[in-house]
């Protein structure tokens, strides 16, 4: 089986080799699929985040929930796990540790994970059993851990990715925390 580190490589150059046509297909595919979905159109607090290097954009996303009314959230570094920060057409943005862009807001304005409704969040690969490799930082895994309790259904994590970024299966650590859906521009894995 593939290791997560190497699965990590093959699907950062898979993603880097899409042309921003592909990218820009594939984005409208999975906004129209995304917004079908009964929990995206029940959520009020919605997390995404901002699309580099080949990932697949959530803008029609974005700008779709910022005219329901919905509220969006961008991920902010917070030691070793994440806090969301609000995000608005033209909100003030800067530039974090890795080098990618958040929210320029107070620490009051930041939600933390479990208060949100529904996380639109990135990956570099799953699975169909909805394991997700992301970028080996764990920021998603520790900020979600509380979610591998039963009992904690919120809120609902739900991958996205390009359809490629499908492996046949990942291997699994024991602080992994399982997807709910992934949603590709070409399919929904539930």
């Amino acid at each position: 089986m593939t290791t997560q580190k190497e699965q990590r490589q093959q699907n950062i150059k898979l993603r880097a080799g899409l042309s921003d046509e592909q990218v820009n297909r594939a984005s409208q595919a999975l906004f129209e699929r995304i917004i079908e979905l009964d929990v995206y159109q029940q959520a009020e607090r919605i997390a995404t985040y901002y699309s580099v290097n080949g990932e697949i954009s959530l803008r029609p996303v974005i700008d779709h929930a910022l005219a329901q009314g919905k509220k969006i959230y961008l991920p902010q570094l917070d030691a070793n796990t994440l806090r969301f920060s609000p995000y608005f057409h033209e909100q003030k943005m800067r530039i974090n540790y890795f080098k990618l862009p958040e929210p320029d807001v107070g620490d009051d304005e930041m939600l933390q994970p479990d208060e949100l409704d529904l996380v639109l969040a990135p990956l570099v690969a799953f699975d169909e059993q909805r394991n997700r490799v992301g970028m080996g930082g764990g920021y998603y895994d520790r900020s979600f851990a509380f979610r591998k309790d039963p009992e904690r259904t919120v809120p609902q994590l739900v991958g996205v990715a390009h359809e490629l970024q499908k492996a046949a299966a990942i291997d699994i650590e024991e602080w992994d925390v399982r997807l709910d859906m992934v949603v590709t521009d070409a399919a929904i894995y539930r």
